[in-house]
């Protein structure tokens, strides 16, 4: 049997610093580790700049994912709030981070079987015992993983969707940061200002929910409490991207490989937080039946769009380009708002619109991705417009 050539799942400079990795998670999760972080190893995309059917449905699917992953992210929280109060087993967030993880091993093995056209628990094992070092790598991903995806339920639990979908966009500033820090990477002009407005379009949004008049859904709300956790969230995210560029690349380890070993530690590390930590008195106390029954219906939904999630973006990596996932990112934000606003009560306000289009703004600025765009192209390079060729002197 032939071997097959196995890569890494490194991650790209410009994906590191082009903060392309913010379509993984809209709401400021982690970045999936079902995703390639590498779009080096990936198929380009088609040259047809004709908007395809197939992009098409990638852009309806991106959004409806981001979108619905921050509204069940907010209302799994509210939900377990509901069942404590009627007395009612309810999961903790650690708990609904296990069951995620373990739904990732199940789906990183069917990928490294397709991958490999064998035995994907043989071959995950072949390769943790011919590079265990390249192996341990992982555990620091794995633990901020954890840490972070628990922390991000937190921050549901006190925001309201379409703030949680914006605050998420600070993963952006902090990967660019710590691209900076520990790369030595240097940002142009027009990056330094993509950052200052989204952490202006970011405080804007913040001043909308301080001057909010206390309307909304039935769940809790604590704005600076949320802003603090999706704050640490962002910040172990780009640390979490910076790392895998850092330290990973040029590891012999596949992708899928990867991802097993990734979501192997992660279960280690949650299982033994939720094991360890006292069940509530109306929770069974074998752990199946408690992950069963303390997970109610948003919760699972939120649980199989955050495992399932990756897969799309996978495709939208290796099918699509930069302006699809930026553009699905920008709508998604508004599609949260307005659902938020008609079926939840979310209270809209020019702020908040305000605060909206400068992250939106700086998504696009950040990629470069307004140069080609009608009036854009005709501003200044830092603003979003085409670099003009110098005049040489003398002329």
């Amino acid at each position: 049997m032939s071997r097959v050539r196995q890569r890494s799942p490194r991650a790209s400079p410009r994906n590191s610093v082009d903060g392309d990795d913010v379509m993984n998670s809209a709401s400021g999760g982690s970045p999936s580790p079902l995703l390639p972080s590498s779009t080096k190893d990936v198929t380009p995309p088609s040259k047809d700049t004709g908007f395809s059917l197939l992009k098409g449905a990638l852009l309806a699917g991106v959004v409806v994912q981001n979108a619905a992953l921050n509204v069940t992210a907010r209302w799994s929280r509210v939900e377990a709030l509901h069942r404590e109060a009627r007395g009612e087993c309810h999961a903790s967030p650690g708990a609904v981070v296990l069951v995620i993880e373990l739904m990732k091993i199940v789906l990183a093995l069917v990928l490294l079987a397709v991958e490999i056209k064998g035995n994907p628990i043989l071959s995950v094992m072949k390769t943790t015992v011919t590079h265990p070092l390249d192996c341990l790598k992982v555990v620091v991903p794995a633990v901020l993983y954890v840490i972070q995806n628990q922390l991000l339920l937190v921050a549901a639990a006190n925001l309201e969707a379409p703030v949680l979908g914006l605050f998420g966009q600070l993963k952006i500033l902090t990967t660019a940061l710590f691209s900076v820090a520990l790369l030595g990477r240097t940002l142009g002009k027009r990056r330094w200002v993509a950052l200052v407005v989204l952490t202006a379009g970011i405080a804007t949004v913040q001043a909308s929910q301080m001057h909010s008049d206390g309307s909304g859904d039935a769940g809790e709300k604590n704005v600076p409490l949320g802003l603090m956790m999706i704050s640490v969230v962002a910040s172990l995210s780009g640390f979490a991207g910076v790392y895998f560029e850092k330290v990973l690349k040029g590891s012999p380890i596949s992708l899928w490989t990867r991802n097993v070993h990734l979501a192997l530690f992660s279960v280690a590390t949650v299982g033994l937080q939720v094991i360890s930590g006292d069940f509530e008195e109306a929770c069974p106390s074998n752990l199946v039946e408690y992950l069963s029954n303390g997970l109610g219906p948003v919760a699972w939904a939120y649980v199989i769009i955050q495992a399932v999630g990756g897969l799309l973006i996978a495709a939208v990596i290796k099918y699509a380009d930069n302006i699809l996932k930026a553009f699905a990112t920008s709508v998604a934000i508004l599609v949260i708002a307005l659902v938020s606003s008609m079926f939840f009560g979310f209270a809209l306000s020019g702020l908040f619109f305000l605060g909206a289009a400068g992250v939106i703004y700086s998504i696009f600025l950040y990629g470069d991705l307004l140069k080609d765009l009608g009036p854009c192209s005709k501003c200044p390079p830092y603003l979003g417009g085409q670099e003009r060729p110098s005049t040489p002197r003398g002329v």
